[in-house]
């Protein structure tokens, strides 16, 4: 990670990079790991939860789900918190909140305490993606970013990585201080978001004018580097509409938001069933956890190349079709190969993809938003991905109650990805074409 400022800048610029990264990155990434492991815990939960409490996968499906319908509801609001009162003070209120719903989720009893404690932290953690994609942009210039959100995204894989074998050994707990495993489970789980609060509140600065620990130069040179940075955007690409409202009539606003829906569809729907998914191939409950680190430590393996990649490419939106092509061969073969243990190697491809997605897409909304209209229109396209969350695992869940199986979800999932290749591919070969256009009439006015 210290190499992430290029040798050849100068000392100025490479000393003021790397006091930034050790500062914000590392307690961004604890915030990421606490977000993602309360987030998708229920599913290694539900290897020995959903028999106990009598669920079935359609209500297991629709309570993991509804996490998705909270975040939706809360994600703007809680962003512009971020935009308006800082990073520091909102981040550390909605981790301790969050904390606490997950914690509580050992105590339901019945769908609807489920529904609840799942859409509440839906509600808390809103805020927390979007609000960290908005805050990186006012510390990282452009071409930093690509590789900051990569490292920030990696927590996802990592989580699934450690969250697996630490999960199977809190499921053993079965009657420890007479509570089940899956109880321990989300108590401890829930432990370090709390940590997490302290730390934000006292080591991350709002912005590089409240940064005590850059020296003068330093925090002149990045100001100044930022400021410039965006006020070339709002001459070149800003919103053509003026204004938060405004960010809404910007149809590239939408189109992400789109692609986001698949995104989050297909890879959040992969991911909550993933344990139970490995389940079905045979292995017990403990062996689920344990061997569900294999896909997330593939993908983990390989994200810090997805930003590099990303922010090396000519279109960074091509690197976006071809992690969701990967989604699609990952997703497509592990329908076709279940129930064989062949279908792990699938499984390694699609989170690789979906994960490397995420990285490459999520710097595409900051070469168009700035201020005020990037913080929402992050978080309306934050809100998009994550409405996957409730679909994914609804239509997996219903799905596999009908055919007692989980080829067809999976393959509905695959299919979702496709979709936001394609979505994203007509609108790079509308922009080429708009480029091409442009370029014609230029050349054709000396003749005219």
């Amino acid at each position: 990670m210290a190499a992430i400022p290029s040798p050849m800048d100068s000392p100025l610029r490479h000393k003021t990079m790397l006091k930034v990264w050790w500062r914000i990155v590392p307690v961004l990434m604890l915030g990421a790991f606490c977000s993602y492991l309360d987030k998708v815990n229920i599913g290694f939960a539900a290897l020995t939860m959903n028999e106990a409490l009598g669920f079935s996968n359609t209500v297991f499906g629709v309570g993991a789900g509804l996490f998705a319908i909270g975040y939706a509801l809360f994600g703007i609001p809680s962003t512009l918190m971020v935009h308006r009162i800082g990073a520091r003070r909102w981040i550390a209120f909605i981790a301790i909140a969050w904390g606490l719903f997950s914690a509580g989720t050992a105590f339901v009893e019945t769908p609807v305490e489920l529904f609840s404690i799942r859409f509440l932290l839906g509600a808390a953690e809103s805020g927390y993606n979007p609000g960290v994609i908005f805050f990186l942009s006012l510390w990282f210039p452009e071409e930093y970013r690509g590789r900051a959100l990569g490292t920030f995204m990696m927590i996802g894989p990592i989580g699934m990585l450690i969250g697996g074998p630490v999960s199977s050994v809190l499921l053993s707990w079965d009657g420890f201080l007479g509570l089940d495993g899956w109880q321990w489970l989300f108590i401890v789980e829930a432990m370090p978001t709390f940590f997490l609060a302290a730390l934000v509140f006292f080591v991350l600065a709002d912005s590089p004018a409240h940064a005590a620990w850059l020296s003068r130069p330093e925090r002149q040179w990045l100001e100044l580097k930022l400021k410039t940075e965006r006020k070339r955007i709002r001459e070149r690409q800003a919103a053509p509409h003026n204004g938060v409202l405004g960010t809404f009539l910007d149809k590239r606003v939408w189109i992400l938001a789109a692609v986001n829906v698949g995104i989050g569809t297909s890879g959040i729907g992969a991911i909550i069933f993933l344990p139970l998914v490995i389940k079905s191939m045979g292995y017990s409950a403990w062996e689920s956890g344990l061997i569900s680190a294999i896909p997330s430590g593939a993908a983990a393996i390989l994200l810090p190349a997805w930003g590099v990649w990303s922010d090396r490419a000519r279109h960074r939106e091509s690197v976006v079709i071809a992690a969701c092509a990967m989604v699609f061969v990952g997703l497509l073969g592990t329908a076709l190969l279940l129930p064989s243990s062949w279908a792990l190697v699938t499984l390694c491809i699609a989170m690789i993809g979906f994960y490397g997605s995420i990285v490459s897409f999520w710097t595409l909304p900051s070469t168009f938003l700035v201020g005020a209209s990037a913080a929402v229109g992050i978080a309306f396209i934050n809100i998009a991905g994550n409405v996957g969350m409730f679909t994914g695992p609804s239509i997996v869940g219903w799905l596999s109650d009908i055919s007692g199986t989980y080829r067809a979800g999976l393959a509905c999932l695959a299919v979702v990805s496709s979709i936001s290749a394609l979505i994203l591919a007509l609108q790079l070969w509308h922009r080429h074409s708009q480029v091409r256009l442009e370029r014609s009439k230029r050349a054709a006015e000396p003749l005219s």
